[in-house]
């Protein structure tokens, strides 16, 4: 059996271990657009801001290839699939014949069209350990560096760059850092943090021409810019799947299986539509875990042990200059439908936030809180009625011994 697996990242290394847990004499080739053998992409902000180097941002260690007789081919994008001939042709000119493939792509950075850009000599986007090096040639204690762009990676960014430079300014459309994440208050109390630590925001306002040293922005304000960061938000890349005549809307279409439309061809990761267990709507999350756990999923399959991803929710945990969020489902919900709980510090920049649907938890955010984040990610995750815990969530901060005792021996030891 030829299993072939576009993409080195997290989905593609964890299809390619779960294929050789179920196959031990097949043949497994990786082919990585990248020329860096398999990172953490999270880390790459702080390989920027040099808390981690390119040892330590490796994502599996030196042996993962050999040990799993994996054969790996870095340098080598993946240019067209023949889903006849059943092959891959690559940068490299060769065709990687396939009995099972899986598309694994991630995502690639929307970079809007802005009157001027291409007079700027140091633009860069923010998504992968070639850009983070790039900046990190050019940036210097006078830089003066303008983000376009608030959300996760623009913020990430500004934090791995603000003690290093002159000065760090990011500016978005929306009205609030992490828009498409985030409520206002929630989305308040992290910007307000990141502004003590030399970043400074325009919201509500973005660029609309760009010189050779400066941004302008709609109401005028004109930012000197040394380096700019396109850090607008990041797109499923699908364009390969969806010129071999594979079923896309705005990620790869797949089933419980992680098959695609097409027989034989599996995909993962950030670049496919995932079933949001809230909304029961298909969306794209782009997340770690869910990418890893999809990844198994396929490749379990590929390799003939059935296996269901039954979907998912967003769920993020970040930090930022020491500040920690973690919210996961919906955090903005319809008043009409959702009830809301916030109890909040603001001098300390705490939060607690429960987002209550009917008789089940349907979100929250939690910043610089010391409760037990993974209790309510079970109640939103196994849908548990709130009226069958043994006390008010909204009341009480939350433990184990909310669940009734069989539902705790059950948790930690699995009912034994």
């Amino acid at each position: 059996m030829n299993y072939l697996i576009i993409g080195n990242s997290c989905a593609g290394t964890a299809c390619a271990e779960e294929i050789r847990k179920n196959d031990t004499n097949g043949n497994i080739t990786i082919l990585s657009e990248e020329n860096f053998p398999a990172y953490g992409r999270p880390l790459i902000s702080y390989f920027l801001q040099g808390k981690q180097n390119l040892e330590t941002i490796k994502y599996k260690k030196e042996d993962f290839y050999t040990k799993n007789k994996i054969t790996i081919k870095l340098n080598c994008k993946a240019e067209s699939i023949d889903a006849v001939k059943k092959e891959v042709i690559c940068s490299d000119k060769e065709k990687y014949k396939y009995d099972k493939l899986l598309i694994a792509t991630g995502s690639i950075p929307f970079v809007p069209k802005i009157t001027g850009m291409e007079k700027h000599k140091k633009v860069y986007t923010f998504l992968n350990i070639e850009s983070a090096t790039n900046i990190k040639k050019v940036v210097s204690k006078d830089s003066a560096i303008v983000i376009i762009g608030a959300g996760l990676i623009g913020l990430k960014a500004a934090e791995a760059l603000a003690e290093q430079v002159k000065s760090v300014t990011v500016c978005d459309l929306a009205d609030r850092v992490m828009g498409s994440v985030l409520d206002k208050n929630t989305a308040s109390i992290i910007q307000k943090h990141i502004e003590q630590n030399n970043v400074k925001f325009y919201l509500s306002n973005t660029a609309k021409e760009i010189t050779e040293n400066s941004v302008i922005l709609n109401d005028g304000t004109e930012l000197h810019c040394d380096i700019l960061i396109m850090a607008v938000g990041v797109r499923p890349n699908t364009s390969l799947a969806r010129d071999a005549g594979i079923k896309t809307n705005r990620g790869i279409v797949v089933d419980t299986d992680m098959q695609t439309s097409v027989k034989d061809i599996y995909a993962a990761g950030d670049c496919v539509e995932s079933l949001d267990i809230l909304s029961n709507q298909n969306k794209i999350l782009a997340l770690w875990p869910n990418a890893y756990t999809q990844g198994k999923i396929a490749g379990s399959n590929m390799s003939g042990v059935v296996k269901s991803f039954n979907g998912a929710f967003p769920l993020n945990a970040i930090g930022f200059f020491g500040l920690h969020l973690i919210s996961a489902g919906i955090i903005d919900g319809n008043k009409d439908e959702y009830k809301t709980y916030i109890k909040e510090d603001k001098e300390a920049h705490k939060l607690k936030k429960l987002v209550i649907k009917g008789d089940n938890l349907a979100g929250f955010a939690l910043i610089n809180t010391n409760e037990r984040a993974g209790i309510y990610t079970s109640l939103i995750n196994d849908k548990i009625p709130l009226s069958s815990l043994n006390y008010d969530i909204t009341k009480q901060e939350i433990g184990l011994n909310i669940f009734s005792k069989k539902t705790r021996e059950d948790k930690l030891f699995g009912g034994k």
